[in-house]
């Protein structure tokens, strides 16, 4: 196969080659829950941002400790 040919096949086929298929059409479920979801995080990112979340999660993590029978201090 000569350049020129080899040229032409390649730019007609780089066309095709680069097209992305289209993404799946989104599930209706799953939209319909993201739907429901909406304004409940925000109550969690104001408990996450006040601190509170540290304490809680230290109190659990000591907790779990405690009930495996580790001595869990830092």
């Amino acid at each position: 196969m000569n350049r020129r040919a080899f040229l032409a096949v390649g730019l007609l086929a780089l066309p095709a080659a680069a097209a992305e298929p289209s993404p799946p059409p989104p599930d209706p479920e799953f939209l319909e829950f993201l739907a429901q979801t909406v304004g409940e995080d925000e109550e969690f990112v104001d408990f996450v941002e006040s601190g509170k979340f540290e304490r809680v999660l230290h109190e659990v993590e000591e907790q779990r400790a405690v009930s495996k029978g580790e001595d869990h201090e830092p």
